[in-house]
């Protein structure tokens, strides 16, 4: 270093300002090499990577439609191909995508050769690995293979990435309890401890419209801790027209929560309660435009003209929003 200084300073014979931008200059230069080496370096192990992989899949994808149409298929070429393409974590990755995709397009029989398979080439034991893993797109991917493949795992790890700090291992976790829930499919709304995003909630929606099974009463979790997982079950009340429920969702109408008030009249709305009118009526000069305009929309479909025209002295306000849903509303009446 006291080198580089008497050389910066004494002994190039150059001013001292013009050798430090020479270096700098000569650092930068360095650092633009190496940048593009690495680039190059990314690029070219991309390429062999896809080349492997294209690869792979060709013969893998031999190898499966053998094992399950060809007559002749010996089961001892299972063992094989495990033992010689089925080795590094590339193969291991690909291999079980592609099975996974095999067993979303199949049912019946073929359905099950193609789980058969899967537990023949250890695959599981990847998923298992996965889902132990400090990495969380692992251990999302790792239940949603666990999940697809029916494979059941300790309730408590369930519960542990049920409620993981990362959204995507929980999305990934849900889906797995209803999909190996044979009576019970929203059971783990008990334990669930994190927020229901609006994603989540559209994966459960889609989940139960294809359960066989008798809907959940969603009343049972109206006293979870979590809104959101009110709000859902609210809005699950009118989706599978529970009427047996609306009474215990009528307390919601004057509940502090915004998110919960609108859903409640929602659901009042869609399932035709024309008692929710008049408790709606009393509090409607204190809510935002918000709740006020779902409560116009309420009673324009299940309430009356008498009851709208108890309103009418928002017209004589400046609140020009709330204006036109109400003169909708009155067009609607005097049809």
């Amino acid at each position: 270093m006291e080198k580089l200084y008497d050389y910066i300073y004494y002994n190039s014979g150059f001013e001292w300002i013009v050798n430090l931008n020479i270096l700098i200059s000569l650092l930068f230069l360095l650092l633009i090499l190496l940048l593009i080496l690495f680039i190059l370096y990314l690029r070219v192990y991309k390429n062999l990577r896809n080349i492997k992989k294209a690869e792979h899949i060709e013969k893998l994808t031999d190898f499966i439609n053998g094992y399950l149409f060809d007559t002749e298929f010996e089961e001892a070429g299972i063992e094989e191909f495990r033992v010689n393409h089925v080795r590094s974590k590339l193969q291991k990755k690909v291999t079980t995508k592609e099975i996974l995709v095999y067993s979303q397009n199949f049912k019946g029989e073929a359905n099950a050769s193609i789980k058969k398979l899967f537990f023949r080439l250890e695959l599981d034991n990847l998923a298992f690995k996965e889902i132990a893993s400090r990495k969380w797109y692992l251990r999302a991917r790792g239940m949603h293979t666990i999940s697809n493949m029916g494979i059941k795992i300790q309730e408590s790890t369930a519960v542990r990435l049920l409620n993981d700090k990362k959204v995507e291992v929980r999305l990934q976790s849900l889906l797995y309890f209803i999909k190996l829930s044979q009576k019970y499919p929203l059971n783990f709304l008990y334990r669930l401890e994190e927020p229901l995003t609006i994603w989540q909630q559209i994966h459960i929606e889609d989940a139960l419209k294809s359960y066989k099974e008798e809907i959940p009463d969603f009343s049972k979790w109206l006293n979870h801790k979590q809104p959101t997982v009110i709000g859902f079950c609210i809005k699950q009340i009118s989706a599978f027209n529970q009427y047996e429920n609306v009474e215990k969702v009528v307390p919601f109408l004057e509940h502090p929560e915004e998110m919960l008030k609108k859903e409640a009249i929602r659901c009042m709305r869609k399932m035709g309660n024309h008692e929710s009118v008049d408790i709606v009526l009393t509090i409607f000069a204190s809510e935002n435009n918000t709740i006020k305009k779902e409560i116009i929309k309420l009673i324009k479909e299940v309430g009356s003209y008498n009851q709208l025209q108890a309103l009418s002295y928002e017209l004589k306000g400046d609140n020009e929003e709330i204006k036109i849903e109400y003169l909708k509303a009155e067009e609607h009446f005097l049809k």
